[in-house]
Protein backbone atom coordinates (compact mmCIF):
# COMPACT_ATOMS: atom_id res chain seq x y z
CA UNK A 1 0.00 0.00 0.00
CA UNK A 2 3.08 2.31 0.72
CA UNK A 3 3.14 3.04 -3.27
CA UNK A 4 -0.03 4.43 -3.52
CA UNK A 5 0.57 7.03 -0.18
CA UNK A 6 3.24 8.77 -1.99
CA UNK A 7 2.88 12.02 -3.23
CA UNK A 8 1.87 13.47 -6.76
CA UNK A 9 3.89 16.14 -8.29
CA UNK A 10 0.65 18.14 -10.03
CA UNK A 11 -0.82 21.83 -9.22
CA UNK A 12 -4.24 21.64 -8.01
CA UNK A 13 -5.73 22.94 -11.67
CA UNK A 14 -4.11 20.18 -13.22
CA UNK A 15 -5.56 17.95 -10.46
CA UNK A 16 -9.04 19.48 -11.21
CA UNK A 17 -8.78 19.71 -14.67
CA UNK A 18 -8.31 15.61 -15.70
CA UNK A 19 -10.87 14.98 -12.96
CA UNK A 20 -13.36 17.10 -14.59
CA UNK A 21 -12.61 16.81 -18.04
CA UNK A 22 -13.37 12.81 -18.06
CA UNK A 23 -16.72 14.02 -16.28
CA UNK A 24 -17.28 16.51 -18.95
CA UNK A 25 -17.01 14.04 -22.09
CA UNK A 26 -19.47 11.66 -20.00
CA UNK A 27 -21.83 14.71 -19.60
CA UNK A 28 -21.69 15.60 -23.61
CA UNK A 29 -21.85 12.16 -24.41
CA UNK A 30 -25.04 11.83 -21.95
CA UNK A 31 -26.43 14.45 -23.39
CA UNK A 32 -26.40 13.05 -26.89
CA UNK A 33 -27.62 9.55 -25.94
CA UNK A 34 -30.65 10.85 -23.59
CA UNK A 35 -31.01 14.85 -24.25
CA UNK A 36 -29.33 17.52 -23.04
CA UNK A 37 -32.47 18.19 -20.86
CA UNK A 38 -33.39 14.71 -19.32
CA UNK A 39 -29.25 14.12 -19.35
CA UNK A 40 -28.67 17.10 -16.96
CA UNK A 41 -31.55 16.22 -14.93
CA UNK A 42 -30.14 12.61 -14.05
CA UNK A 43 -26.44 15.03 -13.25
CA UNK A 44 -28.57 17.50 -11.67
CA UNK A 45 -30.30 15.04 -9.06
CA UNK A 46 -27.11 12.66 -8.72
CA UNK A 47 -24.66 15.93 -7.80
CA UNK A 48 -27.74 17.10 -5.46
CA UNK A 49 -27.14 14.48 -3.78
CA UNK A 50 -23.69 14.11 -3.59
CA UNK A 51 -23.59 17.95 -2.14
CA UNK A 52 -26.17 17.34 0.74
CA UNK A 53 -23.99 14.40 1.53
CA UNK A 54 -20.90 16.08 1.76
CA UNK A 55 -22.47 19.01 3.65
CA UNK A 56 -24.32 16.66 6.05
CA UNK A 57 -20.97 14.66 6.63
CA UNK A 58 -19.01 17.84 7.87
CA UNK A 59 -21.53 18.84 9.73
CA UNK A 60 -21.80 15.29 11.52
CA UNK A 61 -18.06 15.08 12.24
CA UNK A 62 -18.32 18.22 14.40
CA UNK A 63 -17.51 18.67 17.71
CA UNK A 64 -21.04 19.65 18.90
CA UNK A 65 -24.31 20.05 16.71
CA UNK A 66 -25.01 23.57 14.79
CA UNK A 67 -28.04 24.59 16.89
CA UNK A 68 -27.41 28.54 16.01
CA UNK A 69 -26.46 31.29 13.39
CA UNK A 70 -23.28 31.90 15.43
CA UNK A 71 -22.35 28.18 15.30
CA UNK A 72 -23.16 28.37 11.33
CA UNK A 73 -20.62 31.35 11.54
CA UNK A 74 -17.95 29.38 12.74
CA UNK A 75 -18.51 26.67 10.40
CA UNK A 76 -18.34 29.29 7.45
CA UNK A 77 -15.06 30.63 9.29
CA UNK A 78 -13.47 27.09 8.90
CA UNK A 79 -14.56 26.75 5.05
CA UNK A 80 -13.59 29.67 4.12
CA UNK A 81 -9.92 29.58 6.03
CA UNK A 82 -10.04 25.56 4.65
CA UNK A 83 -11.13 26.83 0.85
CA UNK A 84 -8.24 29.42 0.71
CA UNK A 85 -5.31 27.77 2.22
CA UNK A 86 -6.03 24.17 0.33
CA UNK A 87 -6.01 26.77 -2.85
CA UNK A 88 -9.88 26.04 -4.31
CA UNK A 89 -10.85 29.06 -4.11
CA UNK A 90 -10.03 32.94 -3.11
CA UNK A 91 -12.97 33.66 -0.61
CA UNK A 92 -13.71 36.42 1.92
CA UNK A 93 -16.65 36.77 4.88
CA UNK A 94 -17.64 40.76 4.03
CA UNK A 95 -20.53 41.21 6.37
CA UNK A 96 -21.59 38.99 9.30
CA UNK A 97 -24.90 40.20 11.57
CA UNK A 98 -26.39 38.07 13.98
CA UNK A 99 -28.93 36.71 11.06
CA UNK A 100 -26.56 36.74 7.80
CA UNK A 101 -23.37 35.92 6.52
CA UNK A 102 -21.91 37.40 3.17
CA UNK A 103 -19.21 35.38 1.06
CA UNK A 104 -17.72 36.99 -1.42
CA UNK A 105 -15.47 34.38 -3.86
CA UNK A 106 -13.65 36.32 -6.70
CA UNK A 107 -11.71 33.05 -7.81
CA UNK A 108 -12.62 29.71 -8.02
CA UNK A 109 -11.20 26.48 -9.55
CA UNK A 110 -14.34 25.18 -10.42
CA UNK A 111 -14.87 28.15 -12.81
CA UNK A 112 -11.22 28.32 -14.11
CA UNK A 113 -11.37 24.82 -15.27
CA UNK A 114 -15.02 24.45 -16.22
CA UNK A 115 -14.42 27.64 -18.44
CA UNK A 116 -11.00 26.24 -19.66
CA UNK A 117 -12.71 23.25 -20.79
CA UNK A 118 -15.61 25.46 -22.59
CA UNK A 119 -18.17 23.85 -20.01
CA UNK A 120 -19.27 26.74 -17.46
CA UNK A 121 -22.81 24.66 -18.56
CA UNK A 122 -21.84 21.64 -16.56
CA UNK A 123 -19.44 23.00 -13.93
CA UNK A 124 -22.44 25.16 -12.90
CA UNK A 125 -24.61 21.93 -13.14
CA UNK A 126 -22.30 20.33 -11.04
CA UNK A 127 -21.09 22.77 -8.40
CA UNK A 128 -22.79 26.05 -8.67
CA UNK A 129 -26.62 24.97 -8.04
CA UNK A 130 -25.87 22.57 -5.58
CA UNK A 131 -24.79 25.26 -3.09
CA UNK A 132 -28.90 25.84 -2.66
CA UNK A 133 -30.02 22.31 -1.99
CA UNK A 134 -27.15 22.05 0.72
CA UNK A 135 -27.92 24.64 2.46
CA UNK A 136 -30.66 23.20 4.58
CA UNK A 137 -28.23 20.60 5.55
CA UNK A 138 -26.21 22.60 7.30
CA UNK A 139 -29.27 23.51 9.92
CA UNK A 140 -32.89 23.39 8.72
CA UNK A 141 -33.08 27.05 8.97
CA UNK A 142 -30.17 27.96 6.86
CA UNK A 143 -31.00 29.71 3.34
CA UNK A 144 -28.84 31.28 0.75
CA UNK A 145 -29.02 34.14 -1.73
CA UNK A 146 -26.84 34.11 -4.64
CA UNK A 147 -27.27 36.41 -7.76
CA UNK A 148 -23.69 35.73 -9.16
CA UNK A 149 -21.14 33.36 -9.65
CA UNK A 150 -17.52 33.46 -11.19
CA UNK A 151 -18.71 30.40 -13.25
CA UNK A 152 -21.03 32.47 -15.54
CA UNK A 153 -18.22 35.09 -15.99
CA UNK A 154 -19.36 37.53 -13.20
CA UNK A 155 -16.53 39.08 -11.35
CA UNK A 156 -17.71 36.84 -7.86
CA UNK A 157 -19.86 35.00 -6.40
CA UNK A 158 -21.95 37.03 -3.76
CA UNK A 159 -23.28 34.28 -1.29
CA UNK A 160 -25.29 35.40 1.28
CA UNK A 161 -26.34 32.76 3.79
CA UNK A 162 -29.14 33.64 6.58
CA UNK A 163 -31.08 32.09 9.74
CA UNK A 164 -35.19 31.71 8.52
Amino acid sequence: MGKFQSKMDITVYEHFKDKSTKLVFLIRELEQVLGKEKAHEIVSNWAEKNAVKDVSTVVDSLDRPVESFDDVKVLLKHWVDALNKDNMETVEITEETSTKSVCIVTECIYAKVFNDLDAPDLGYLLHCKQDFPATPAIHPNMRLKRSKTVMEGHDCCDFEYYWE
